[in-house]
């Protein structure tokens, strides 16, 4: 008889048994040929028994979480096809014949090439170096007056470096708890391109806002970081970098970024002010028109004051 193979599923990872015997028993006693340390596995679970026409019988052992085929209860079936599910209290394990199909083999990324932007340690040091100082140009470009050079510092330290650490432990401490590894150059460097997206992309919603006139583009940025390239970001690290299955992916993508979206788009003030008409956020520039490009003249102090003056009493000027 043609053994048979038993694959129990272990948080990303699998374990493999083959089955040669007649008749092979799995449980969490120890004199089973097949041991499941997992305590909802019942001391003696299941009887898996081969017969000399190749007809496989599932028996039955525990009144205790019972075996369960297709999510149904069993005491005793006749399999004629493989492969097949089977729940064992919570382990999930399926039967395989030895010539089953297994999957592509999936690179590793960068695999040690260091040309390769995931392949090499430095690659991960230059951008988080990148990184640094973009928090560090974004404090200077926000700043209205004159600051030391001690103030950037310390908002790169408070800012970034806390927003680029806790990212990468919190990411870090995920991807152990799901495949049971840790990846950290990939993740380094991964967290770094998100965050000069972010500030990349930042600068071009500015732009359009000031070009346009209007504080659309800036919106429309933040919705759509939030509830669409951050899930797809963390998707493709976790289909491309872990090797998790893309519908698993997915849903933990949306799972990790809904608690960030949620509270960031509810202190919006541009969401804010699209929501009520009242709102802390500057709205001087939605009085030009939206084909307004900057370019019209602008009139000097006396020459405005002059024009105030000469108007009629309830008149503004244009």
């Amino acid at each position: 008889m043609e053994a048979l193979i038993l694959e129990v599923a272990t948080r990303g990872l699998y374990r493999y048994y083959p089955i040669e015997r007649e008749s092979t028993t799995i449980g969490r006693a120890l004199d089973n040929d097949i041991i499941l340390s997992d305590p909802t596995v019942a001391p003696h679970h299941v009887r898996i028994t081969r017969s000399a026409d190749g007809r496989i019988a599932i028996d039955n052992l525990s009144s205790v979480n019972p075996a369960r085929i297709a999510r149904q209860k069993i005491d005793s079936v006749r399999i004629d096809e493989l492969p097949l599910q089977l729940e064992l209290g919570r382990v999930r394990a399926r039967l395989l014949t030895r010539d089953h199909a297994v999957a592509p083999t999936r690179p590793i990324a960068g695999d040690d090439r260091a040309s390769h932007l995931f392949g090499h340690a430095s690659w991960a040091v230059a951008l988080v170096v990148a990184c640094l100082l973009a928090g560090g140009f974004e404090y200077y470009f926000n700043a209205y007056n004159s600051f030391k050079w001690t103030d950037p510092i310390k908002f790169v330290l408070r800012e970034t470096v806390f927003t680029l650490g806790t990212l990468i432990l919190a990411l870090a401490v995920l991807e152990r708890l799901l495949v049971n590894r840790w990846e950290i150059k990939q993740l380094v460097i991964s967290v770094c391109l998100v965050y000069l997206s972010f500030h990349g992309l930042g600068l071009v919603a500015d732009g359009l806002g000031y070009l346009l006139s209007s504080n659309w583009p800036v919106l429309l940025f933040d919705l759509g970081w939030y509830l669409l390239l951050v899930p797809m970001a963390i998707t493709l690290y976790l289909v491309h970098i872990s090797h998790l299955r893309p519908r698993r992916g997915i849903v933990l993508a949306l799972l990790i970024a809904g608690p960030l979206a949620v509270p960031s788009l509810l202190r919006n003030p541009n969401l804010i002010a699209l929501l009520d008409d009242f709102s802390n956020a500057a709205r001087y520039h939605n009085s030009l028109s939206a084909l307004n490009w900057h370019l019209a003249p602008t009139l000097s102090i006396e020459t405005f004051a002059d024009q105030a003056q000469r108007l009629p009493p309830g008149r503004f000027a244009d």
